[in-house]
């Protein structure tokens, strides 16, 4: 099955239990199409409510095996068939069923309160068994006895599932039409699109939803990927800065960030300087802009966004990616040697990281000032990474700097035969130990 109807209809599973937890399972309908119901004869069980406590606590530890067989006990001793509506919603949530399809047709009676979600779990059983003639069959009676949003979108899950596209569009449309719901509206449209081939009026439809009822995230993700397919490439970015404005606006951090990722990722396939430019115009100091700017060969613009990043969240990576920036910048390196050594401490102190305990393990070798403790460092970085070339590199520099000339020629060596002697920095190095004696 292609991946957007096995989504589709999942979505529209989603909403058989709506309402329903697995603490508290909620089976009655808020609106029953029925008022008049045929009333079950109960029986008296004097443990019925101890029996409740300890169905509901289990429960609550996620014993939901327990839980069952205790509902279906006490459906079994007081003829209650809210107890039983219990037992089938759980079974169906255990995915038993078998065992739905089984109890449920044993123990159905015709216009009792709980007719309706015990019909719904039949159905709903039906369906996952692939009982396909039977589970329409028993749809159509539920909508018939029930007209309800979930109902309608339980028939059309059916019909869909069966390929009969113009009925499940029915369906889901009546259901859109009671509830109103972007969920509802986003497999109407799908369906449209992709089975109806009616893809311009699916396009239309959404975007005069969304400029009704705002930007649902599911249904504007819906409608790029509709753009995309239709090579509307001039849409996307417009619509991505609604977007975006429009959670900024309403404070919906979440959605913001999503739709700001996916703004800045189009926006950048057509010019990075332009994403680099709409962030900075819209105060965005974040982690996509610090990318773009070491994309982008930056490093000033890095560094001071990094000192405004570290003084707002105190987050150490943000200290040692400071550091190694302004090492790097450094015309003379003696001169910002202490400050970044003393940034580096900082961020080793609390946390372990083998990148930074590798790259002040060379700065501490190759300037000499304290060698002993940069190879420490290095061999801590290499147990996370034993095959890291670069820190093999590192180690057998500061063998050679403490005369450890055999260990530091066995170790460059690993660096030289797997790399060759291209990089200066490498070729310098083995020079240098192959010279080496104690």
């Amino acid at each position: 099955m292609p991946s957007y109807k096995k989504s589709l209809i999942l979505c529209s599973l989603l909403l058989l239990f709506n309402g329903c937890s697995n603490k508290t399972l909620d089976l009655e309908n808020k609106e029953p199409s029925k008022t008049k119901f045929v009333e079950v004869k109960t029986k008296k069980f004097e443990s019925e409510n101890q029996y409740i406590i300890l169905a509901l606590e289990s429960e609550n530890q996620r014993m939901y095996y327990d839980a069952r067989d205790l509902y279906f006990d006490l459906f079994d001793r007081t003829n209650n068939y809210e107890y039983f509506a219990k037992y089938l919603a759980l079974s169906t949530n255990l995915k038993d069923y078998e065992l739905v399809k089984r109890d449920a047709l044993k123990y159905y009676v015709d216009n009792i309160k709980q007719e309706e979600i015990i019909l719904r779990l039949y159905t709903f059983a039906l369906f996952k068994l692939g009982d396909s003639t039977e589970a329409l069959q028993s749809g159509e009676k539920l909508i018939s006895l029930f007209q309800n949003d979930v109902n309608y979108e339980l028939l059309g899950t059916i019909y869909l599932q069966q390929k009969n596209y113009l009925k499940a569009y029915e369906f889901f449309e009546k259901a859109f039409v009671m509830n109103k719901s972007a969920n509802t509206f986003l497999n109407l449209t799908n369906i449209q699109y992709y089975n109806l081939e009616q893809k311009e009026q699916a396009i239309n439809k959404i975007e005069e939803y969304i400029k009704a009822n705002g930007y649902d995230f599911n249904l504007s993700m819906q409608l790029l990927s509709f753009y995309e397919k239709e090579q509307k490439f001039d849409k996307l970015v417009p619509f991505l800065k609604e977007m975006y404005f429009d959670y900024k606006k309403n404070s919906e951090l979440l959605m913001l960030s999503k739709a700001k990722i996916l703004l800045i990722k189009y926006i950048a396939k057509d010019s990075v300087g332009k994403a680099i430019e709409f962030l900075e115009q819209n105060n965005e100091e974040d982690e996509i802009l610090l990318n773009l700017y070491k994309i982008t060969n930056q490093p000033q613009k890095a560094y001071n966004l990094l000192d405004r990043l570290y003084k707002k969240s105190n987050n150490l990576d943000f200290l040692a990616q400071q550091a190694i920036i302004e090492f790097e910048m450094a015309e003379d390196k003696t001169k910002v040697l202490n400050d970044v050594i003393f940034k580096f401490d900082k961020v080793l102190l609390v946390t372990n990281n083998h990148i930074y305990e590798n790259y002040l393990a060379y700065i501490l070798i190759d300037f000499n000032i304290n060698v002993k403790r940069g190879v420490s460092l290095v061999k801590k970085a290499l147990k996370e990474e034993p095959n890291n070339l670069a820190y093999i590199d590192t180690l057998a520099w500061g063998e050679y700097k403490l005369k450890n000339c055999q260990e530091a020629n066995k170790q460059m060596k690993r660096v030289v035969d797997e790399v060759g002697l291209n990089d200066e920095e490498i070729k310098l190095h083995w020079e240098k130990i192959k010279e080496c004696k104690k």
